[in-house]
């Protein structure tokens, strides 16, 4: 499905719709007369809009194993993530739980105002503005779920969190009142929208958040309280294959290709994206990935860093590891490789866009005497890699750059339907189907037709494949979550480039700079704590058990 510019941002909403509304703010939720008609609550819906998850989720990858914050303080301290060292008082942990529930509250506040307006003969367009407005609220629900476990359930009405005297609700609740909403959204969304309307939350995106809902039901329920939930992976899957039998998605050929600006309106594997506009709704994700010295202005500031764990773990196009392939030459590490290896970092001389127009390797060793030299206070990351993916280096200035933001990928699709296929009915053939197209893009061999029954090696697989798949568009750490393995994962500390230069680059025995030492204490830090100040304003919230 092409996709159109939709504008979400509350700034572009007030001035580029009918300028004599005089609609107050949607945050303000003490006036009655945000809006009283149908075109108004067209308007007002665009607010909802603007909560969906954007560019910043870019940085929630440095909660996993795939990357490092060079500054861990940056972001209110979601650096500290990954450490271990998180704390209830930390700005971060509090914007993510408040600003959820401030995001609900937005949502909630326009089905009140929403449900009185008469839309005469257009009841339907009611009904659909309901259940835009009730996926965003499930979606919200959902992340609260993933991140703190049991969490105050606001159903209907809004309410001013730091005001409510409401109790945490068992997970169970909260993820059952997701899916009721959810499930509106599914049954009352259009498959595709046309004209100025493309873009919206179609019937695809709902199912698509149906199925993350099960897959994390039915992971927890496994991994972590040992019980095998099949009904809950048959739903996921079911949810999943429901959005190929719509026949709307494909994989592009070029992965990198859906990463750039010049996709935004052109698609076909987006099923959801929270959109920005040129000059008018941008972020500075391209400043914040690109080290110092690169690009058409050279001012990055190298803010994340992909671990050599993660570089290290791209499959040889013979579909084996670096460690086991006769393909791999440790002095032209990077040939032979995954596609999405090359696609998605920068990486140790490969050549480079600079500010002068030239050509010239990636130069990121401390003794290169190089902008992107590790240490470098003027652009250096920590490990010697940094992004490709969401930065273009040849045609946006920095700070102003309008890639859109994939919430769901077709890809993501595929390897739903695969992983929950294999926990639910190991051998189907839908799973080495849907392996297999994402692997081909890759310029990877498909799935070995006699292994397919062997649901450890296809789990590694799929595993594997969402990791690689998804860099920096945050599903890693929620899945290294779900399937109960960040204690393993990230209690080794990340590493870098090897810190000779005389070493070959892709020499993995060779000594590395050691970029951050981390900590996962199991089972505590698979619950975040829930933010003291919300505890301190609210006496009925326990916090969860060890913080």
């Amino acid at each position: 499905m092409k996709k159109l510019i939709y504008i979400y941002g509350t700034i572009v909403l007030f001035t580029a719709c009918n300028k004599r509304l005089d609609l107050d703010p949607l945050s303000n939720a003490s006036e009655a007369t945000y809006f009283r008609n149908p075109e108004e609550a067209g308007v007002g819906l665009n607010a909802v809009y603007a909560t969906l998850p954007g560019e910043r989720d870019f940085w929630k990858d440095c909660s996993s194993d795939n990357s490092i914050m060079t500054n861990a303080w940056g972001e209110g301290g979601l650096g500290f993530i990954n450490q271990g060292s998180q704390q209830a008082s930390d700005t971060y942990l509090r914007e993510e739980y408040v600003g959820a529930y401030g995001n609900i509250r937005r949502a909630l506040y326009y089905l009140t105002k929403l449900t009185p307006i008469d839309f005469g003969a257009n009841a339907a367009l009611k009904t659909r503005y309901e259940a835009e407005a009730r996926f965003v609220l499930a979606m919200w629900y959902f992340r609260l779920v993933e991140h703190f476990g049991d969490v105050p359930l606001i159903v209907e009405q809004p309410v001013l969190l730091d005001e409510s005297k409401i109790p945490r609700s068992p997970k169970q609740q909260v993820l059952e009142y997701a899916l009721q909403c959810v499930n509106f959204s599914a049954a009352n969304l259009p498959t595709s929208y046309s004209g100025s309307d493309n873009g919206r939350i179609t019937k695809a995106a709902a199912l698509m958040l149906r199925a993350n809902i099960y897959l994390y039901m039915a992971s927890w329920e496994k991994f972590h309280n040992n019980n095998n939930n099949v009904e809950y992976w048959q739903n996921a899957a079911n949810a999943a294959d429901s959005v190929v039998a719509l026949n709307q998605y494909t994989l592009v050929a070029n992965y990198a290709s859906q990463f750039t600006a010049a996709a935004n309106n052109a698609n076909s594997e987006i099923i959801l994206a929270r959109q920005y506009v040129k000059d008018l709704v941008t972020h500075m994700l391209p400043t914040l990935a690109s080290p110092g010295g690169v690009g058409a202005i050279g001012g990055g500031w190298a803010a994340f860093c992909p671990t050599r764990d993660l570089i290290d773990s791209y499959e040889c196009t013979d579909g084996r590891s670096i460690r086991t392939s006769p393909l791999y030459n440790v002095n032209r590490p990077y040939e032979n490789r995954d596609r999405r290896l090359t696609q998605t970092f920068m990486l140790p001389g490969i050549p480079v866009k600079r500010p002068d127009g030239s050509m010239t390797p990636f130069s990121p060793h401390p003794s290169s005497g190089m902008p992107e030299r590790i240490g470098n206070e003027g652009g250096g990351g920590k490990t010697g890699y940094m992004y490709l993916k969401f930065n273009d280096l040849e045609t946006i200035t920095p700070e102003r750059s309008f890639i859109n933001w994939p919430i769901y990928r077709y890809a993501e699709t595929l390897l739903i339907l695969a992983e929950a296929l294999n926990e639910a009915n190991p051998g189907d053939a839908r799973i080495k189907t849907s392996l297999d197209l994402v692997r081909q893009r890759a310029g990877l061999p498909v799935v070995d037709p006699s292994i397919i029954t062997n649901q450890d090696a296809v789990r590694n697989i799929i595993r594997n494949e969402r990791r690689h798949e998804f860099v920096a568009e945050h599903k890693r750490y929620f899945d290294i979550l779900r399937w109960k393995i960040a204690e393993d994962v990230l209690n080794t500390p990340a590493f870098g480039i090897n810190s000779n230069v005389s070493d070959p680059t892709g020499d993995y025995n060779a000594p590395k700079i050691l970029a951050q030492q981390r900590k996962f204490t199991a089972p505590l830090m698979y619950l975040w704590p829930i933010p003291q100040s919300v505890i301190d304003a609210n006496n009925l919230i326990i916090q969860n058990a060890g913080w």
